[in-house]
């Protein structure tokens, strides 16, 4: 009896363990993303729930065939623009990769988001329209870590603009990959 008690109080002591080691208060992370780079700190605002700010450099290409296009004669237009957003991120399932034996650290898990942000001025740019916008981009992504300091995000979503480059209002489709070292 006792050791079935024991065997009992050491695997609720594992969860509680995993589960606090999925709750840090907050982490730092470099980002190389599939289109830029940049920095990320989450901190935790519930037992779930974590702000996402977010501070990079992305980058952009175009080409345009059409004659008419505002594009000079090579018809390609690059920039690199600043990025800078805060993220609201609810995980979901968290309790169930933890049943599963799952890795939880480094805020592994599935969530949905809400993130808000300016796009500024290019650094950099060739037949690139020029200044800042806001934009609102309601997603669901997932986040994994390899180890103690990789981590993978996948993020996918829909962006809204009230105004963009072209002083038009505007919606895209929000598509993010990245791979994080985690700092701490």
């Amino acid at each position: 009896m006792k050791a079935v008690c024991a065997l009992l109080l050491f695997s609720c002591l594992r969860v509680a363990a995993q589960e606090e080691g999925w709750r840090k208060p907050g982490q730092l992370k470099a980002n190389l993303s599939l289109l830029g780079v940049g920095a990320n700190y989450e901190l935790r605002l519930l037992k779930y729930t974590t702000l996402n700010l977010e501070a990079g450099v992305e980058l952009g290409l175009a080409y345009s065939s059409n004659s008419y296009s505002y594009f000079e004669d090579d018809h390609w237009a690059y920039a690199a623009v600043p990025v800078f957003s805060g993220e609201v991120r609810q995980y979901y399932g968290i309790a169930r990769r933890i049943a599963k034996g799952k890795k939880v650290n480094n805020n592994a898990g599935s969530f949905v988001s809400i993130t808000a942000g300016t796009v500024t001025a290019p650094l950099f740019s060739k037949n690139f329209a020029t200044g800042t916008y806001g934009f609102v981009t309601p997603a669901w992504g997932m986040q994994h870590s390899w180890g103690n300091h990789i981590n993978f995000e996948g993020r996918f979503g829909w962006m809204f603009t009230p105004r963009n480059y072209y002083n038009d209002a505007a919606h895209y489709l929000s598509i993010r990959l990245s791979v994080g070292y985690v700092i701490w």
